[in-house]
């Protein structure tokens, strides 16, 4: 179902941002990495329009649309060829979300609905979402540490999350404050641990010297 709060406007900042930078930098924003995701023409829709597009026809979750992005940073980092363009970033976020839709939601419906509301012929998507799933190996595993990770990172890049969103940064936030207790409980540990081991060697120097 559509967010109620402003997940979607960090996401888009945050993959128009990237893709700004990368067509800006690249000699050509074509024939970089992956073509299979890329288009003849840039789009014209802009990437928030063309977000909040499935945003209201899919009906899915923002956990999804999270997902979606960490799949595709996913992807980038394992092809370094690929970059994100004005060429590809539309066929690359609206397969991630058909995939994350399927794995994560309840509800989800069919390639012909969701070609529909992407501008993708079925064909294509079907084509898509297989070449996604096998560049990335299959690999679709997402674990909460990753997201909540993920969601701080953005919230404190392209932020703030506000509205509901905001719930996943205070769940980041606490995973956040237990790693942080539980290395400083480690470490304490491990100091004291250390601090016995140097009061016994102490000891064990004075009673040598005393029997010298």
């Amino acid at each position: 179902m559509p967010g109620d709060g402003n997940m979607l406007d960090v996401l888009s900042t945050m993959l128009t941002e990237f893709t700004s930078r990368n067509d800006q930098a690249l000699p050509s924003s074509r024939g970089t990495g992956v073509s299979v995701f890329e288009a003849y023409q840039a789009p014209v829709i802009s990437i928030k329009k063309y977000f909040a597009r499935l945003d209201k026809y899919f009906f899915t979750s923002d956990e999804c649309y999270v997902i979606s992005v960490i799949l595709i940073d996913r992807l980038i980092n394992r092809h370094p060829g690929l970059y994100l363009t004005s060429f590809n970033v539309h066929r690359l976020l609206a397969t991630a979300v058909v995939v994350s839709a399927k794995m994560r939601d309840d509800c989800y419906y069919s390639n012909k609905y969701y070609s529909s509301v992407a501008g993708i012929r079925l064909s294509e998507l079907n084509y898509l979402e297989l070449r996604f799933l096998v560049l990335l190996d299959f690999d679709l595993h997402v674990g909460l540490d990753e997201f909540c990770k993920y969601i701080h990172q953005i919230s404190m890049q392209y932020g703030p999350i506000v509205g509901q969103s905001q719930k996943y940064v205070l769940m980041a936030e606490k995973l956040i404050e237990e790693v942080c207790d539980d290395i400083y409980s480690h470490n304490t540990t491990q100091q004291g641990t250390d601090d016995e081991d140097m009061d016994t060697d102490d000891e064990g120097e004075g009673e040598g010297e005393g029997e010298g």
